[in-house]
């Protein structure tokens, strides 16, 4: 059974993995400033949700004087950064002692999460460019690898910070996901050589920190065919950690519906114990637009179902579930809340 990995916030801490529930986490971020209000109102909404996610991921790529993680911690949700997103990338070089600064501002500020990407290496670099249809997809992944090729050497920006960074998370209680950076954007690049080398790599990273006394998860996996995510399962369930997968997109051609293609994936995965935390992805994933607020508030609830249907194979039926089967049996009728026999679809002719 994998490590607990718990994420703090301010109403308690949020433990993930082993037999606790499937978690959601919502992505929230800023662009520019035309979107900073709507992003401020996600969280908004995103809080006063009966069943709101149980983590909110600040993805900002923009500095702004009132962080939106700071937001999200306000409103007594758990929050999640990546900091190299708001670190300066003059010239591809990404300032060691920034991205340092960075991420311990956001521990000490109150972030219960923070994802790095400490796993690229010249060796799985070169062999995504040679091997893959795209050699990587992932935002902050490909500005690590920016920084490794610009300075042509073999050293991850991650790994100079990490004997720092470890001990700042370890005394903030908070937890450090290994970010997958070689995550297939296609499902025909889904558990290739590129893929499983960084698996490897996150699950001894991933033991290295637990070592430590970190608490640890990995990410991943993409974009992955069914037949892909049984072999992936695998592999993520080695590293001995929870798992928050990116998907798994089961299917390129779901644009437009991604937020339905990645529960079905996440389930999928959940199924095979490697999803104890569903990152939401929206409807607009690979439409080029920014999700809208009601977008956002669909693919959590679309994480959810995949959340619940995961949990009802793992954890068994819930006193909510009993609760609609008796509703049900006592009321003769499968409409939510009704409580008389019938209804207008099916007339007379109610089997119940």
């Amino acid at each position: 059974m994998a490590a607990l990995a718990r994420v703090p916030g301010p109403r308690g801490v949020v433990a993930i993995g082993g037999s606790e529930p499937v978690r959601v986490m919502a992505l929230i971020g800023t662009t520019s400033r035309r979107d900073e209000a709507d992003e401020h109102e996600k969280v908004d909404r995103l809080t006063g949700m009966e069943d709101r996610p149980d983590i909110v991921a600040d993805l900002s790529l923009r500095s702004v004087r009132t962080p939106l993680w700071r937001r999200i911690v306000d409103a007594g949700m758990p929050a999640a950064t990546l900091p190299i997103y708001t670190v300066r990338h003059g010239g591809a070089l990404i300032d060691r002692s920034e991205l340092l600064d960075r991420a311990l501002e956001h521990l000490a500020g109150g972030v219960g999460m923070i994802t790095i990407h400490p796993t690229a290496t010249r060796a799985i670099i070169e062999t995504a460019l040679a091997t893959r249809h795209v050699p990587w997809t992932s935002r902050g992944g490909g500005i690590v690898i920016r920084d490794m090729l610009a300075r042509q050497d073999t050293g991850n920006a991650y790994l100079d910070i990490l004997p720092d960074l470890v001990p700042a998370a370890v005394r903030a209680g908070a937890t450090i996901s290994i970010g997958a950076t070689f995550r297939s954007a296609t499902v025909l690049d889904a558990d290739d050589r590129a893929q499983r080398m960084e698996l490897d790599r996150q699950a001894e990273m991933a033991r290295e920190l637990a070592a430590a006394g970190c608490s640890v998860m990995i990410e991943g996996p993409g974009h992955a065919a069914p037949s892909s995510i049984s072999r992936l399962a695998r592999r993520m369930r080695r590293a001995g950690c929870p798992v928050m997968p990116l998907g798994p997109i089961p299917t390129d051609l779901a644009v437009g519906q991604d937020h339905v293609s990645a529960a079905i994936g996440a389930t999928l995965l959940g199924l095979r114990g490697a999803a104890h935390v569903i990152a939401a992805v929206t409807r607009e994933e690979h439409t080029g637009g920014v999700p809208g607020i009601e977008a956002t508030v669909e693919a959590v609830r679309s994480s959810r179902v995949a959340a619940r249907i995961i949990d009802l194979d793992r954890r068994g039926p819930t006193a909510e579930d009993r609760r609609i089967v008796e509703q049900r049996s006592a009321n003769r009728t499968c409409v939510a809340g009704r409580r008389v026999p019938a209804c207008s679809r099916c007339g007379v002719a109610c089997p119940l």
